[in-house]
């Protein structure tokens, strides 16, 4: 089994934006609601590799009991700003909060991390929108690693989110010789998984895939990212599959670091399809997505 060395293709991207990137008055802005830690962290980390490559960063912090309308509101008004080039909200949200409402209240010209409903249909009808999702460009990148020729492949992927497994699902679709989609509620989900050549999870069910979901020297996509105790792990649980599987992506330092960069690239994406004086980034993260 080889790995797929999340931190390393990411930092080889980074540094090819960071001479892009010196030369935009682009700045990256997260719209952060609540005291989650994980959230601050995840944000803090933003902004660090935005700087790191010139990017300028602003932060929104809302109190976790904020109201939606006051939420849009900041969205909208964000979106009237010249000077913003993107837009993202860190997820997941409390409960109170609509997801769906909030994402679209973004303006698609401004939605860089490619989840607006705009851009989805556009991935489900086969076209490819302004911004790929952040999730589904970083999975692209850790197969485009293993030189996999996708046309003579098959794909299954776990989990029917918005954020991974829909979109990269939208994508594959017509690049591949055969592909499904599937939940953890799936019946008889291993006797199917085991078919294909690549296998993409993204369920949030810590260690759910064991050898018997995989065939063997399959290409292992893992987007999960879960707490035990004190230890950060994927959907797959490595130590089982390791003998069955050909690649795989490690948790942490996988498809997470990958992922932010994506972001990143999307930043400058946008600011080159729209240029303003100068510019905002609003991102719509989920937590699980960065440098997991």
């Amino acid at each position: 089994m080889k790995l797929i060395p999340g931190r390393q293709i990411a930092h080889k991207i980074l540094k090819s934006l960071q001479a892009i990137s010196n030369k935009l008055p682009a700045t990256l802005a997260v719209i952060l609601v609540g005291n989650d830690p994980a959230s601050h962290l995840y944000v803090s980390k933003k902004e660090r590799i935005s700087r790191q490559i010139g990017l300028r960063f602003q932060k929104y912090l809302l109190p976790a009991n904020v109201k939606q309308a006051k939420v849009i509101n900041l969205i909208k008004k964000l979106n009237q700003d010249k000077k913003i080039t993107g837009m993202i909200v860190q997820l997941p949200l409390a409960k109170h909060l609509n997801t769906d409402k909030i994402i679209s209240a973004i303006d698609p010209k401004k939605d860089a991390d490619g989840l607006h409903p705009r851009h989805l249909k556009m991935l489900k009808q086969g076209q490819i929108p302004p911004v790929l999702p952040a999730t589904t460009a970083a999975i692209l990148e850790a197969l485009k690693y293993t030189k996999t020729n996708f046309k003579n492949k098959s794909v299954a992927i776990i989990g029917k989110g918005k954020i991974a497994g829909l979109p990269t699902y939208y994508y594959l679709k017509n690049k591949v010789r055969q592909i499904a989609i599937y939940d953890s509620k799936t019946i008889n989900l291993a006797s199917k998984t085991r078919r294909a050549d690549i296998l993409i999870v993204a369920i949030g069910k810590a260690k759910f895939i064991t050898q018997k979901y995989i065939k063997k020297d399959a290409i292992i996509i893992d987007v999960g990212i879960n707490k035990i105790k004190h230890a950060t792990v994927g959907d797959v649980d490595f130590a089982k599959i390791e003998h069955q599987a050909g690649y795989v992506t490690p948790v942490p330092g996988g498809i997470g670091p990958i992922t932010v960069i994506m972001l990143l690239k999307n930043v400058i994406t946008l600011y080159k399809n729209n240029p303003p004086s100068s510019s905002v980034l609003i991102m719509t993260f989920a937590c699980g997505a960065f440098f997991h």
